[in-house]
């Protein structure tokens, strides 16, 4: 088994090491003062592009079915989660009563056990 490891770790070597190689050099493109500054005027421009659609993007009936299957779909999250609580807390009920006989039917079995020895 370790063998294998071993050997799944030197297949997967060069991998790594061009992964991390090229997540370097995006790191360094990314944080470049031309491309940090080509970012931010596009990010503006965007911006008040994105100002002028949305408000008509929100008055959409598109905009309208996403607000309601999103709704719809953290209704059902809530009451799947409530409901696998509530049986979560009743098995937790029973399991509880269940101990609380168990032992009390000890606490007489060793009352019992004690009065007969003292007979």
């Amino acid at each position: 088994m370790e063998q294998a490891n071993q050997a799944m770790q030197s297949a997967m070597q060069p991998l790594l090491k061009l992964t991390q190689a090229n997540m370097e050099l995006l790191t360094q493109f990314s944080t470049s003062p031309e491309v940090m500054a080509q970012s931010m005027a596009t990010a503006q421009n965007m911006l008040q592009q994105g100002q002028k659609s949305a408000s008509g993007l929100a008055q959409s009936n598109a905009f309208a079915q996403l607000t309601q299957g999103i709704l719809k779909n953290y209704t059902e999250f809530v009451t799947e989660l409530s409901q696998s609580g509530m049986a979560a807390l009743a098995q937790g009920q029973a399991e509880m009563v269940r101990r609380a006989q168990e032992a009390g039917g000890n606490v007489i079995d060793a009352s019992t056990a004690r009065s007969k020895r003292t007979r």
